[in-house]
C-alpha cells in the first residue's frame, strides 16, 4: 500500500478547514477509471492514495499476439473486473505481467491473473520477488492490527467529540470518515489475497515483443525500493513509472534517496509524452516529476546536514520543515495534505538520515549534487 511497507500512519491533529466536504464525495477504493493513454494501452486509474487502504494503478498493453499487464493491484474484485475489461478489448491472452516493486498494492492481484491466464509469465526484479516472498505474507495481519484504531475513530465520529471532549474539527471528521470507510471496504477484499511472486527475474532490462509492439522493461536498480521496474514504450513515448512517481506525493518508507534521484533523472531522459504514475492521474509533462526530484534532494541534503552536525534522528524529524512542499504538492486540499503528512516526512527523514549515516563512513557529497 502506497509504498509504506504496510504501515498506516494517521494524523490525529487538525490541519485546516474541510469546507463542508464529506467522505461520501470521494470515490470508493473499490472503484477505478479506465483511461486510454495510447492506441491499445489502457490505464486502470485507482482513487488517489489517501488512507493506505488502496490499490495502485494497473496498465494493460495490447499487442498483436498478446497482452502485457503492468502491476495488478491488491483488491481482487477490481482486478477481476480489469481482467474482464481486457477480455472485452481483445481476444488475445495476457502473456506477461510485470510487477514494478514488492509493495502489496501493486502485486497481490498476480494470483488473479494466474487463475485467468494459466500460461502467464510474471516478471520482476530479485528484490521484488524477495519482498513478495518474505514481507508481503505479513500484510493481512498488519491490516487487521489497525482494527482497534478503526474502532476508536468510529466511536469519536459517532459522538462528534475528540478525546478531550472538544468538538471534532471538520477536517478530522472528513479524514477519519474516509479512513473508516476505506478500511471497511478494503478488509474483506484483501482477506482474499494470496502472494504470488515473479517467476522470471529481470534485474537489468529486457524487451518484450507483442507482435510488432516493443515493450521495454527496465530496472534502474534501487530507488523507491531495493529493486524497482519501469516500462517504456519507445514508439508511443509512453512511460509507466510504478512508485518511482506517485501522486499526491512520494512514498519513501523503503527508499534509497541518492538512487531514487538518479532514477528520476533517467526517467526524464526518456522524454515521454505520456506518464502513468504508480498512484494518481496520467501526466503529460515532467513538471510533477521535477517537483518530486526537488523534494527528494531537499530531504537528502537536510538529512546529511543533520548527520554531519550530530543532530539525533528524532530531532531532525521535528526540525526539517516540509511546509512549503506540502503547500505545493497539495494545493491546500485537506485530504491530500493529511496524506502527505502521514506518508512522507517522518519515514523520509528516517531513510535519508540512515543513508547519510552510512555515507559518513566516506565522503558525503556536497548538498545539491
Amino acid at each position: 500500500m502506497c509504498g509504506v511497507a504496510i504501515m498506516v500512519l494517521i494524523a490525529w491533529r487538525s490541519a485546516g478547514s474541510a469546507q463542508a466536504q464529506s467522505a461520501a464525495s470521494y470515490p470508493s477504493v473499490l472503484t477505478y477509471r479506465t483511461v486510454r493513454v495510447a492506441e491499445g494501452v489502457y490505464a486502470f486509474i485507482t482513487p488517489e492514495e489517501r488512507t493506505g487502504f488502496q490499490s495502485g494503478n494497473s496498465i494493460a498493453i495490447i499487442g498483436d499476439d498478446g497482452v502485457l499487464v503492468f502491476d495488478t493491484g491488491n483488491i481482487p474484485g477490481s482486478t477481476r473486473k480489469q481482467i474482464a475489461e481486457i477480455r472485452k478489448l481483445t481476444s488475445k491472452p495476457v502473456r506477461y505481467v510485470v510487477n514494478s516493486h514488492w509493495h502489496p498494492d501493486h502485486n497481490l492481484g498476480n494470483s488473479e491473473y494466474r487463475a485467468a491466464f494459466p500460461g502467464v509469465t510474471i516478471i520482476g526484479t530479485s528484490a521484488t520477488r524477495a519482498g513478495i516472498l518474505e514481507r508481503v505474507p505479513t500484510y493481512l495481519g498488519q491490516m487487521k492490527s489497525f482494527a482497534p484504531t478503526d474502532s476508536l475513530m468510529r466511536l469519536r465520529l459517532s459522538t462528534g467529540r475528540m478525546r478531550d471532549s472538544s468538538a471534532m474539527p471538520d477536517d478530522v471528521k472528513l479524514t477519519w470518515g474516509l479512513i473508516t470507510r476505506d478500511y471497511a471496504e478494503f478488509m474483506p477484499e484483501v482477506a482474499q489475497t494470496k502472494p504470488s511472486p515473479p517467476d522470471l527475474i529481470c534485474d537489468d532490462s529486457m524487451t518484450v515483443m507483442l507482435g510488432n509492439r516493443r515493450v521495454r522493461i527496465v530496472s534502474p536498480g534501487r530507488g523507491n525500493t531495493a529493486g524497482d521496474t519501469y516500462i517504456f514504450l519507445p514508439e508511443e513515448r509512453v512511460l509507466l513509472t510504478g512508485d518511482l512517481v506517485t501522486v499526491p506525493g512520494p512514498f519513501p518508507s523503503s527508499s534509497f534517496f541518492r538512487d531514487w534521484i538518479r532514477d528520476l533523472d533517467e526517467l526524464k531522459g526518456l522524454r515521454a509524452s505520456v506518464i502513468v504514475p504508480g498512484h494518481g492521474d496520467v501526466q503529460h509533462d515532467y513538471a510533477y516529476i521535477n517537483m518530486v526530484r526537488e523534494l527528494l534532494v531537499f530531504t537528502r541534503d537536510q538529512a546529511r546536514v543533520a548527520v554531519l552536525e550530530g543532530v539525533p534522528i528524532d530531532s531532525a524529524q521535528k526540525q526539517i520543515d516540509f511546509t512549503p512542499f506540502i503547500k505545493r504538492f497539495t494545493g491546500g486540499d485537506v485530504v491530500r495534505a493529511g496524506a502527505f503528512r502521514n506518508f512522507y516526512p517522518n519515514p523520509a527523514v528516517q531513510r535519508a538520515y540512515e543513508e547519510a549515516s552510512f555515507e559518513i563512513q566516506g565522503a558525503i557529497p556536497k548538498p545539491g549534487k
